[in-house]
């Protein structure tokens, strides 16, 4: 009774006076820290894509506790790792001692209690900063790491701080029994505040169809890597992006168990080959240059003074013959596109390409981008302006090139990526790039990218989905800069052709498979891609089926009624 008294008399009766006599002496004062919540990385979809495991690492510096079988035991009630263990290594002579653990936060309070209730100034327990990432290799490149209490990679880095949040500190005393006595004086105690959650405009369900796809493209092709970027080309938003090989973002290292740090998306350049014939032929139908009746004829090469160009180099000279704009594009004429950019002009045709926001890194909160590159010789002004109307002679990062092509299915207005929709709830807005052409001019071209799947003639022919009208355009550019040569394999479409929900680019660098073209090599994740599109937005067909050959087996798609 006597001791009850004792204990209410200190902390109820003459608590304020201890306090303060102990805040005047500095005496007995402890400062206990509270630490913060990381905040979490979640998909447009509510899916958590990066959260804190609320692991702690135990640690014992065995000279500075109490070797006592009390001490230990308590310590093994409070951790739920047993006393005899901690004894053990203490009669050992072991000097420091960790445990990895997840110990939720009633436990630490225990293990702080056993701590200052034992005085045992060598036991501390600290957040291990570990992180989950339930979505894996699938969105590593986007969401990055955390690991050993630092930000490494992606978002994680870029936002870091945004997700950490402040640690909470409160000075007191402890009683005889290991209580906390906080102060009341101001300043005493400063609150902890928890990270901010951070939402993504990424859908989960697309995510992990690109990672997948891309992954067997690159495998399947022997190729070194590949990316496929899936975006609304109203708003800009990233619905995936996914690239590979990539890293484990726990383990930090990529799948050969190499570090694989290098996202290409936003990090590497590529010439964007044929898909640039589509912006090209847009600026010359927005300029009056060219209608859709114009035409132009393929020999094969194409001479303006000392240079020349020729149409389908892989097989040699090839003559198209002559070619409307619509079958121009469905073949992928090299030499209706160098004249194109001719009647554009040197100058319109680079401001064009700066319009476009093809040498600007964008706007993405990812850490570590690229902007694009040109190759500019001014005694060599005509060749290289007909190699920028097929897509040569500049290197370009996919994301820059993806936000390009938003302005064929967003009326001709070029939208900003965008992945970070939110950050602590507070909306990140939508960024409108420029109206880089009108409006018709981008439904003509939607209506010659029909023409490249729709068609028997059309270079993406087989990638047909019975039903349903796509819009597409086929690549294969070379490899730019890199020694050995080789090839990137390129596709770049809308699904649907009409109003599209999203915009899709695959690039697959450098196949050694023996495919090497766009529509065998990049076609087939765009398919998936666009497959999964279907069913995520419920789209209805909008055509009786294909039945002209040759075409890819009918896959069925199932869609639900919106």
């Amino acid at each position: 009774m006597v001791a009850v008294y004792s204990q209410l008399r200190v902390q109820a009766i003459e608590r304020k006076a201890v306090l303060n006599k102990a805040e005047k002496s500095n005496r007995f004062i402890i400062s206990v820290t509270d630490e913060p919540r990381r905040g979490q990385i979640l998909s447009a979809d509510g899916k958590v894509l990066a959260r804190d495991e609320g692991a702690y690492e135990l640690n014992i510096q065995f000279r500075k506790v109490p070797h006592s079988d009390g001490f230990f035991l308590d310590l093994g009630e409070a951790t739920g790792i047993s006393g005899a263990e901690f004894a053990e290594l203490a009669a050992r002579g072991d000097k420091n001692q960790s445990w990895n653990a997840v110990i939720t936060g009633e436990q630490k309070r225990k293990v702080d209690s056993v701590k200052y209730r034992w005085r045992a100034d060598g036991l501390s327990v600290k957040q291990t900063g570990q992180r989950a990432y339930p979505l894996g290799y699938a969105a590593s490149s986007l969401v990055g790491a955390f690991k050993d209490g630092s930000a490494t990679k992606g978002l994680e880095k870029s936002l870091d701080g945004d997700l950490t949040g402040t640690k909470g500190v409160a000075k007191g005393l402890v009683d005889r029994t290991g209580a906390f006595l906080p102060m009341r004086m101001d300043g005493a105690t400063v609150k902890r505040v928890d990270g901010q959650d951070v939402e993504l405009t990424i859908d989960s369900d697309l995510q992990k169809v690109a990672a997948d796809a891309v992954k067997k493209a690159v495998e399947s092709n022997k190729a070194e890597s590949g990316i496929a970027i899936v975006m609304d080309p109203k708003t800009g938003d990233i619905l995936a992006m996914s690239n590979w090989p990539t890293f484990d973002p726990v383990t930090g290292q990529g799948p050969d168990g190499k570090s694989a740090d290098v996202n290409p998306n936003i990090m590497s350049r590529f010439e964007p080959g044929s898909t640039m014939k589509i912006l090209t032929v847009a600026k010359a139908l927005d300029e009056g240059l060219i209608d859709d009746h114009t035409t132009v004829k393929c020999a094969g090469i194409l001479k303006k003074g000392p240079y020349q160009v020729k149409c389908d180099s892989h097989h040699g000279n090839r003559a198209h013959g002559v070619l409307d704009p619509e079958k121009a594009i469905a073949v992928s004429c090299n030499v209706s596109a160098a004249t194109w950019a001719l009647d554009i002009g040197f100058d319109d045709y680079h401001h064009y390409i700066e319009d476009l926001g093809l040498m600007q890194k964008c706007s993405v909160k990812l850490p570590y981008q690229v902007s694009g590159s040109m190759i500019i010789e001014p005694v060599a002004k005509p060749l290289e302006l007909m190699c920028w109307g097929f897509g040569q002679s500049m290197g370009v990062t996919p994301l820059a090139l993806a936000s390009a092509f938003t302005a064929i299915g967003n009326n001709g207005v070029r939208m900003e990526p965008r992945l970070v929709k939110s950050i602590g709830g507070k909306e990140q807005p939508v960024q409108e790039g420029k109206q880089v052409f009108k409006a018709e001019t981008a439904q003509e071209v939607l209506k010659f990218m029909e023409a490249v799947i729709d068609s028997d003639r059309g270079s993406g022919k087989t990638l047909r989905i019975p039903g349903y009208r796509l819009a597409g355009k086929t690549g294969t550019a070379e490899r730019l800069g890199r020694h050995g040569g080789g090839y990137v394999a390129n596709f770049v479409g809308f699904v649907p052709a009409i109003q599209p929900k999203a915009m899709i680019l695959v690039m697959v660098d450098h196949p050694q498979g023996g495919k090497y073209y766009g529509a065998s090599v990049a076609g087939p994740v765009f398919d998936e891609l666009a497959r999964a599109v279907i069913r995520k937005f419920a789209i209805m067909p909008s055509a009786p089926p294909v039945t002209s050959t040759p075409k890819a087996p009918a896959v069925e798609v199932q869609v639900k009624k919106p």
